[in-house]
């Protein structure tokens, strides 16, 4: 249970302290007085999201802390779990920096927003005239329906096996997307496949077909010019050969009278031999450089053809043309590929949706099994609040295969308010007085399930008055019996009835106004109460109208 809060630097509040007790406290105070401030704070400590706009200095520091009675949650192994320091009397606390940064303790160990989010579900739950309109809503009466089933490990497990399946439907969809593409295309991209792959091309082969290609179309002229070169090499006496032979002859006799002469023989005798091997390999060559027209047009084509698949592919090399070609047949081959694997995710597919619709039954079991004990404890609340003739059913619809993330069904909380009067959809037939109502029987109802320490009610008693307003004000200082009951009212009888009662105002004595709250004793209560039945300076009657109302609700 909550049973300390301390407030500074927040909104309208400089500094506020304040102890709570167990059972049921009412909160009163005139409108604006800062009553929504008080529960803006509370909201924070329980993981909401700040906005550094509420700090009321900006150059100092904000702080909100609150200490919660917590040895009856047996929460030491989760705090263990989550590194935190465990202590029968937690301390929770958020910081605002001036510089804007928030911080969040527990028990002076720093913890993520989000670890204060779990502690916040343990702890309390906040219901407000915005809860009270989520009961007309579906989404919400599936909400309440699954809470007072207790069927959360069902739910996880269910929606982990539909995020399994949506995500499985997903990926195979894009995958038939994928495979139809590439089928739109798969015939010509199999002749452009084939036609590559018959060609075959060689890396450098554009270059050395260039060169082969120029050599044939100047063979003709190539085999005329070394046949000169053989016959001015060797032909006849005016040879280069022959005229060598002389010089060398000649020069012999004075080759050893000096280096330098010896050194010319030796040069002109390496030059006769150099050029009768150089003859030799003219005249073995020249059959290599015969004209063949025939090879010349095979090069040609090959040539023209691997030009024409350069411009086809828009590349300029033929490296770029045989990575084309590797790139096509990587194509073809993912095509058979993806075909297999639609094959096996469709497979997949189909277990996951049986599994789907086996989770999403034993779902619908769990909430069918307690719909009826829910529709029954609401009914005998709602008895008590004045309701006799009230008739409630929650009614839950197989939507078959139209599956979400909270299975399968529809749920509709259906209600009557009068004898003989058919019941209806809540959003159809009920009253603002009657869907807070409603909305106290079923809120009380989970929260007393679920062993909340704390439940607060922000004006959940709108639309009700006279009567019906006592009745919920005993109903919440009862509840209060099981559970710590915090709620803002503005109905007499339902503040009369508190264990305690809190005054909340704002003090214009200083430069700026400040919210401020504190407790109430029986005189002061009674003054709070007779002003509440009829306005400013209520005058004896309604002081002892407060009395007698004070004595009738706390009894």
């Amino acid at each position: 249970m909550l049973s300390h809060l301390n407030v500074k630097n927040y909104a309208l509040i400089k500094e506020l302290d304040i102890d709570f007790i167990a059972g049921y406290t009412s909160i009163t105070g005139e409108t604006g007085a800062g009553k929504s401030i008080l529960l803006g704070a509370i909201g924070l400590i329980m993981g909401d999201r700040g906005d550094s706009t509420a700090i009321l200095d900006p150059s100092q520091k904000c702080v909100i802390e609150a200490i919660f009675d917590i040895k009856r949650l047996f929460l030491s192994k989760d705090f263990d779990d989550r590194d935190i320091d465990y202590s029968d009397q937690t301390i929770v606390r958020r910081e605002w920096l001036p510089n804007g940064k928030m911080r969040s303790f527990i028990n002076d160990s720093q913890v993520s927003l989000q670890s204060l989010k779990w502690l916040g579900t343990q702890l309390l739950e906040i219901h407000s005239q915005h809860t009270g309109l989520l009961v007309t809503q579906h989404e919400e009466q599936l909400k309440l329906i699954d809470a007072f089933s207790m069927s959360t490990e069902v739910l996880v497990q269910y929606q982990q096996n539909y995020h399994a399946f949506k995500d499985a439907e997903q990926l195979l969809s894009e995958k038939k997307i994928h495979f139809e593409n590439l089928n739109k295309e798969s015939d010509y991209t199999a002749y452009i496949l084939s036609e590559l792959q018959e060609f075959a091309p060689q890396l450098s082969e554009d270059t050395s077909l260039e060169a082969e290609i120029e050599l044939l179309e100047k063979a003709t002229q190539l085999e005329q010019t070394l046949t000169s070169v053989e016959f001015e090499l060797l032909s006849d006496e005016q040879s280069v050969i022959e005229k060598l032979g002389r010089i060398r002859t000649e020069l012999k006799p004075f080759a050893s009278l000096s280096t330098q002469l010896n050194d010319f023989f030796e040069r002109i005798n390496g030059l006769l031999l150099e050029s009768r091997e150089l003859s030799r390999d003219v005249t073995s060559s020249r059959s290599n450089f015969d004209s063949n027209p025939n090879k010349l047009e095979s090069l040609l084509h090959r040539y023209n053809k691997l030009q024409l698949l350069l411009r086809k592919h828009n590349v300029t090399t033929i490296e770029a043309l045989i990575g084309r070609c590797n790139e096509l047949e990587n194509t073809h081959l993912a095509e058979h590929h993806l075909e297999k694997e639609i094959t096996e995710l469709t497979d997949k597919l189909s277990g996951l949706h049986r599994e789907l619709m086996h989770n999403a039954n034993i779902l619908g079991t769990v909430r069918r099994s307690k719909k009826d004990m829910l529709s029954n404890l609401v009914v005998d609340q709602l008895k008590q609040l004045d309701m006799p003739y009230a008739q409630t059913e929650v009614r839950i619809e197989s939507l078959g295969e139209q599956f979400n993330s909270t299975g399968n069904d529809r749920v509709s909380i259906f209600f009557s308010a009068n004898k003989g009067q058919s019941m209806m959809p809540i959003e159809k037939i009920a009253s603002g007085g009657e869907i807070s109502r409603l909305n106290f029987c079923l809120r009380t109802i989970i929260a007393e399930l679920k062993q909340l320490p704390t439940l607060i009610y922000d004006e959940a008693d709108t639309g009700v008055s006279g009567e019906v307003a006592s009745r919920l004000g005993f109903l919440m200082r009862k509840q209060g019996e099981k559970q710590q009951i915090l709620a803002i009212t503005h109905l007499p009888q339902v503040a009369a009835s508190g264990n305690q009662q809190l005054f909340v105002y704002k003090s214009n004595d200083e430069a700026i106004s400040e919210t401020k709250i504190k407790h109430l004793n029986e005189t002061e209560r009674v003054h709070a109460l007779a002003e509440m039945l009829s306005g400013k300076n209520p005058g004896e009657a309604a002081h002892l109208n407060a009395q007698s109302l004070l004595k009738i609700q706390s009894a």
